[in-house]
């Protein structure tokens, strides 16, 4: 149960996932390796990187959910966005929180996990702040943060040079979710989509679920879809209502309050 699916992307990078939860990403330098994003913990994500590399691993997040953060009781610590270092976000690392998410998560229950395979962590692993333009130096390779607030204030991109990767989090992706607490506007949103839009003319994107890898068309479309939110509101509703647009399964979730930055 434990024998995650590992997939090469490029010289030193693997993809693993987490049995149809969350794509996990492995890059290994000289000298480290960094783990971006940890799952939500109900399998050995750490020991699944650990036997792909002879290097000490660390862990960084590309944002406070609970599927991307919940495994970090299996590490002494994990470098979060510091506007993601937050009470909501350390909640999410819970036995409960993360329970909860998996007894609401078919595609990995299929694999045959249940809420019974969500352990309680000896230790709380430490939040680590970091903040845009911050770099982990792994020996031979270096890898950037760049602040990408949206699907979180928090949200990231890792920028991998030396394997011309983007990992970008959910912050593009198909089923946009801007409707949860702590997600910024559609108008703050928005500026860092078009970054990755033409970011992804150079480096090969790769999301948090799913099909991995995003291409630069669906980034502009997903764009498309935000533009015409902002465009067609011209402002933010007094009452809140959840909204999908499009009405298809990959459209953007938001809110009608949370269209334009307040202020």
């Amino acid at each position: 149960m434990n024998k995650l699916p590992v997939q090469p992307i490029g010289d030193g990078v693997y993809l693993l996932n987490e049995f149809d939860g969350t794509n996990c990403y492995l890059v290994i330098g000289s000298e480290k390796a960094l783990l971006i994003d940890c799952g939500t913990g109900f399998c050995d994500l750490r020991g699944a990187a650990e036997a792909l590399c002879s290097v000490p691993v660390i862990c960084a997040a590309t944002h406070g959910h609970v599927d991307h953060i919940g495994g970090a009781g299996q590490f002494e610590a994990i470098y979060v966005h510091e506007d993601d270092c937050r009470l909501l976000n350390k909640i999410q690392m819970s036995t409960a929180a993360r329970k909860l998410f998996l007894a609401g998560n078919g595609a990995v229950k299929a694999h045959g996990f249940t809420v019974k395979d969500v352990k309680r962590y000896a230790h709380k692993p430490t939040l680590l702040p970091m903040k845009d333009g911050d770099t982990f130096n792994l020996g031979d390779r270096v890898i950037t943060v760049r602040h990408t607030p949206g699907h979180t204030k928090g949200s990231v991109a890792l920028i991998d040079e030396k394997a011309k990767i983007i990992f970008s989090g959910d912050n593009v992706c198909d089923a946009l979710w801007m409707h949860l607490p702590g997600s910024t506007s559609l108008e703050e949103w928005l500026p860092s989509a078009e970054w990755l839009y033409e970011k992804s003319k150079e480096y090969r994107i790769f999301w948090g679920h799913r099909t991995p890898q995003l291409t630069t068309d669906y980034i502009g479309q997903v764009i498309d879809w935000g533009k015409a939110i902002i465009r067609d509101n011209p402002k933010n509703s007094l009452l809140p209502q959840t909204k999908q647009y499009p009405p298809q399964s990959d459209g953007i979730l938001y809110k009608t309050n949370h269209i334009h930055a307040k202020g």
